[in-house]
C-alpha cells in the first residue's frame, strides 16, 4: 500500500479516542524543542531514555519513517503498559521495542544506536554518569545525543515561599533540604555539559528556554493532577511530618500572583559521539 493510501484513524473507535489527547502539558515544551534539534534522517536506529507513556518516542518513530527502528527504556511499569497499547494502536509494533528497566541496566549491542534522545528523563535517573556511559557505549561514532533538562531555577518563587515557611516553623535544616532536593534532579547547565563530555560525547549545541505554569490560586496549584503526580510527594518529604500542617498552611496563604506564575527554565543539549 502506498503512503497516500493509508487509512485515517477511526475516530469512532474508543481505543483511538482514548489515545488522542493525553500528552502531559509538562512534557510538551521540552519535547518540541528536542524534536526541533534532532537531525532527522531515514533508516536511523534510535533510543528514547525515560520514554514514559511514549512522548517523544512515538512522534519520533513517525517522523523518522518506516525504515527507522526505535527502542524505549523506562522502569515505570504502568506507563510502559500504556505505551505498548499505543504502539499497537498506531501499528508501530514492528519498529519499536520497549525495555522495562532502568537505562543503567540496558543491554543492547555496542555501537548500535544512531540517535539517543531523552525528554527531561536523564535528569531523573538514579546514576546520571552511569546512564550517560551506557548511552555512549550503545552509540555509534558520530551518533547524536539530544536531551532536555529543567534547571535549578525551576519554580523558584514557590521554593522561596516554602523556604521562608520552613524557617518560620523552626525547621533548622529547611534550606539545606530544599537545596539537596533541587540538586538531586536539576543540575546546572555547566555540570550537564561536563558530564556529557566525560561520557564520550562532544557537545555541539546548547540552547536555553523557559515556559510558565500559571495558576489562579494556591489551591488550584496543589490540586493540579500533574503537580500531585510529579511534585507534591517530594514537596511533602521536604517538611518534617510534625511541621507539615503549619508549613503548608503558611505556604497556601503566602503564594501570591507572582509565586503562582511558575517559571520553568530548561536546557536542550545536542552532542555527538566521539
Amino acid at each position: 500500500m502506498e503512503a497516500w493510501e493509508a487509512a485515517a484513524p477511526d475516530l469512532t473507535d474508543p481505543a483511538t479516542v482514548a489515545l488522542y489527547d493525553e500528552l502531559p502539558l509538562w512534557s510538551a515544551p521540552f519535547g518540541l524543542v528536542l524534536l526541533d534539534t534532532v537531525r532527522l534522517r531515514t533508516g536511523l536506529t534510535a533510543l528514547d531514555v525515560g520514554c514514559g507513556t511514549g512522548f517523544p518516542l512515538l512522534e519520533l518513530a513517525e517522523r523518522l519513517g518506516p525504515e527507522a527502528r526505535l527502542h524505549g527504556v523506562d522502569p515505570w511499569v504502568p506507563a510502559m503498559e500504556r505505551l505498548q497499547a499505543k504502539v499497537e494502536a498506531w501499528k508501530l509494533g514492528g519498529r519499536i521495542t520497549l525495555h522495562v528497566m532502568k537505562v543503567e541496566s540496558l543491554e543492547l549491542p555496542p555501537a548500535s544506536i544512531d540517535l539517543v534522545v531523552s525528554n527531561n528523563g536523564l535528569n531523573n535517573v538514579g546514576d546520571l554518569p552511569r546512564a550517560l556511559s551506557v548511552c555512549a557505549r550503545l552509540a555509534r561514532p558520530g551518533a547524536q545525543l539530544v536531551f532536555t533538562a529543567n534547571l535549578p531555577g525551576t519554580m523558584a518563587g514557590f521554593y522561596e515561599v516554602l523556604g521562608r515557611a520552613l524557617d518560620e516553623a523552626g525547621v533548622a535544616d529547611g534550606q539545606q533540604r530544599i537545596a539537596e532536593h533541587i540538586r538531586a534532579r536539576r543540575l546546572p547547565v555547566d555540570e550537564l555539559v561536563a558530564l556529557t563530555g566525560d561520557a564520550g560525547f562532544g557537545v555541539d549545541e546548547l540552547s536555553r528556554h523557559s515556559f510558565r505554569w500559571r495558576f489562579a490560586s494556591a489551591e488550584a496549584l496543589f490540586r493540579h493532577h500533574f503537580i500531585r503526580l510529579g511534585f507534591l510527594e517530594a514537596w511533602r518529604a521536604l517538611v518534617p511530618e510534625e511541621a507539615r500542617p503549619e508549613v503548608f498552611r503558611t505556604v497556601l496563604g503566602r503564594l501570591g500572583p507572582d509565586a503562582l506564575q511558575l517559571e520553568v527554565p530548561f536546557a536542550c543539549i545536542s552532542a555527538q559521539r566521539s
